[in-house]
């Protein structure tokens, strides 16, 4: 009798567990403290349950170690496979979601009230799902309250707390979109009262496209000018626009001496608001370094569309068939602003870009070693092991006529991920850094096994621009991303117009395995941290976290690419 009892409480145990089970309820990400993060935005408040709202789904994919050393081998020399790129389908079929996930994650939603056929759409590949819900729909999927932010009269509707999803559910999304994520404001010096503030600084203003070229070795090097072989691209967010007459008097003032081409190949979304700093210096010197090769200019939305602009680019990118080969982003948030989730999901979908072929270049920050709480603040996506991050440099007249005209600047961002681990492309040059450098700061500031940023670096100050008609001056590792990825675009222009080769594709196990034999080592310069300007890491002989590899310098950086390209 004893036995026939203890059975039957093991079952009524098990079955409310079961029950417990199946109603339960997981966290995909922790808060995301918008008032800490997004400063700019102002909370207002309750979002009304009526509003309209979009949801992204991120379903989770498959095969990402075989996504990953598949990118590895056609990206690294000397690997049987090396430039042997992947199309767009080979890639959606490699890392296509399950359907035990599809199927999952459209029961739910279907379970509700919210219709899959109706409300929802998949993107090419069925890794993110799409839906347009209203506030009620959306707080009752998420077990959440949505509430109105506004900044500069563009409104957003975002939670203040984590949101939940089923357990069932859990194991199949890598995160949702919409609820957390806010875009900043754009910040550029770009009037004569900073222009002021940053001479009185010691910032030599005096870049434009002939001196770059001079300074990098270019010469009148340009592209073949042929759309269908060779692209290059800048992406833009939140309301940042070029217009077309500054870049036809932009080039008309500073593009003697080389060919090049007065407008933009093909214009992918919206441009039709205000000239923005950003886009305008973007736009203005890839065309400018990159010369004669078809650019695109990629704007995505986000303030006034109710979306994280990232993601939005992310997944047009991944839902294109046919992409540029190189892709220059002057964009970055704080990596302890975003959550851990959302980050590794964008690290795949850098992935799928680089076994397509692609170079990703971005810059890798304004803040130098960056600060918060007496802790270095590294910036995501310049952290990302899959992407190429650019540093910035300065002229400096103190230095000997023997050593470099360059030297690291002081607001470079740089330094090393809280949140990836070091990649193995670059494990010697920064285990020699760490060994060596005489001007470390306090270890408890930083995670030296993190991934260290940036890759290379370029000029970041002083650059000539025109916008609204009007010449004005910018600085930032915003003006070095595009000047690199020009050069970039120069080379590959060379291997696939002028030899017959496939693009470099993801560039940092090429660039730490033999480009750098095509970089200017920097070994002067620090940047700032937390404290004054030279309390974060110092530039040295070799990598380092101000400058990385160094600039570059075209004629030898060619040299190797086509070196490395013509052994099999």
């Amino acid at each position: 009798m004893m036995q026939a009892i203890e059975l039957l409480l093991t079952a009524s145990v098990a079955l409310i567990c079961c029950n417990s089970v199946l109603g339960a309820r997981v966290r995909l990400e922790a808060d995301q403290l918008l008032a800490k993060h997004h400063p700019d935005w102002k909370q207002l408040g309750l979002a009304k349950p009526d509003d309209d709202h979009k949801l992204v789904f991120a379903l989770r994919q498959s095969n990402l170690i075989a996504l990953e050393e598949k990118l590895l081998a056609v990206s690294t020399p000397g690997s049987p496979q090396y430039g042997q790129f992947l199309s767009a389908d080979q890639v959606d079929a490699l890392v296509r979601p399950s359907r035990a996930s599809l199927h999952a994650v459209e029961e739910w939603l279907n379970g509700t009230d919210v219709s899959v056929s109706q409300s929802c759409k998949y993107t090419k590949a069925h890794e993110f799902l799409e839906c347009d819900v209203t506030v009620s729909q959306a707080s009752q999927l998420l077990q959440v309250s949505f509430y109105q932010h506004e900044m500069d009269g563009a409104l957003a509707l975002r939670a203040n707390n984590h949101y939940t999803v089923p357990a069932e559910v859990a194991d199949h999304l890598d995160f949702v979109g919409g609820v957390h994520r806010l875009p900043h404001r754009q910040q550029r010096l770009a009037n004569s009262t900073q222009y002021a503030i940053a001479k009185a600084h010691g910032v030599n203003l005096q870049a434009e496209p002939s001196s770059l070229r001079e300074l990098y070795k270019v010469g009148s090097s340009v592209g073949a000018g042929e759309e269908n072989k060779n692209i290059q691209s800048v992406a833009q967010f939140s309301d940042e626009y070029y217009h077309a007459t500054d870049l036809t008097k932009f080039m008309e003032k500073y593009g003697t001496g080389f060919t090049h081409m007065s407008k933009v190949a093909k214009v992918i979304g919206n441009n039709s608001g205000e000239a923005g700093l950003e886009a305008s210096l973007d736009i203005e010197y890839i065309m400018a370094l990159g010369a004669n090769i078809p650019t695109y200019f990629w704007y995505t939305g986000g303030k006034h569309e109710d979306q994280e602009p990232f993601l939005v680019w992310i997944k047009a990118v991944a839902n294109s068939s046919t992409i540029p080969n190189v892709i220059s982003v002057s964009y970055g948030d704080h990596e302890d602003s975003l959550s851990i989730p959302y980050m590794q999901r964008i690290n795949v979908e850098f992935q799928k870009i680089g076994a397509r072929g692609t170079s990703l270049l971005f810059a890798s920050g304004d803040s130098g070693a960056g600060c918060f709480e007496q802790h270095f603040r590294p910036s995501f996506p310049a952290t990302s092991p899959y992407v190429t991050a650019v540093g910035g440099t300065t002229l400096s007249s103190a230095l000997d006529s023997s050593a470099s005209t360059e030297m690291g600047v002081s607001f470079s961002g740089g330094g090393f991920s809280n949140v990836f681990q070091r990649a193995a492309y670059q494990a010697t040059d920064v285990k020699k850094f760490l060994s060596t450098s005489q001007n470390l700061p306090n270890q408890s500031c930083y995670d030296k096994n993190g991934r260290g940023f940036p890759d290379v670096s370029a000029l970041a100050t002083g650059y000539e621009i025109i916008i609204d008609l009007t010449p004005s001056f910018a600085y930032g590792t915003s003006c070095a991303a595009p000047t690199f990825s020009g050069i970039i675009s120069l080379v590959n222009d060379q291997l696939i117009n002028g030899h017959g080769k496939t693009a470099l594709g993801f560039l940092n196990p090429f660039l730490y395995a033999h480009g750098f034999a095509g970089l200017t080592d920097m070994a002067h310069g620090c940047s700032q941290g937390c404290g004054d300007y030279n309390t974060g890491f110092c530039s040295t002989a070799g990598w380092d976290p101000v400058t990385g590899l160094g600039t570059p310098q075209y004629p030898t950086l060619l040299e190797e690419a086509l070196r490395v390209k013509s052994v099999r």
